[in-house]
Order: C-alpha cells, then sequence, then structure tokens
C-alpha cells in the first residue's frame, strides 16, 4: 500500500510528464505549420487546407518564433 503522499509525488511527476509533452506537441505542430505555409504559400492556405482560422495558425506560429527568439 501506498502513503497519500507517494500517490501525491507520483501524480506530481506525471503532471510534469504530460506538460513537457504538451509543450514539444506543440512546438512539433508550430514548426509543422511553418512547413505547411512554406509549402502552400500562406498561411491562409493552410488555415483552409485545415479548416481551420487563419488566425488560430498565425498565433501558434508566432508564439513558436516569440519562443524562439
Amino acid at each position: 500500500m501506498t502513503t497519500w503522499r507517494e500517490r501525491h509525488d507520483a501524480a506530481v511527476r506525471k503532471q510534469e510528464a504530460a506538460q513537457q509533452a504538451f509543450r514539444e506537441a506543440t512546438d512539433e505542430r508550430a514548426q509543422a505549420l511553418i512547413d505547411g505555409e512554406a509549402e502552400l504559400g500562406s498561411q491562409a492556405a493552410v488555415a483552409r487546407e485545415l479548416r481551420v482560422t487563419r488566425a488560430g495558425i498565425s498565433r501558434a506560429i508566432n508564439a513558436y518564433r516569440n519562443k524562439q527568439a
């Protein structure tokens, strides 16, 4: 049987791993969007292809680029 403290610490480790995975996936998505922009010629074209707003594409790319700076 585990203590409440051990369960808490295990849950914290899981949360940290999930947050790291989310950050990595966010970066990978942004890079894919940048590649799509290069391939299709514009963020608007990427947005049309994915059936999402251009603003969403722009926000994801800008957040990634700002993070890299």
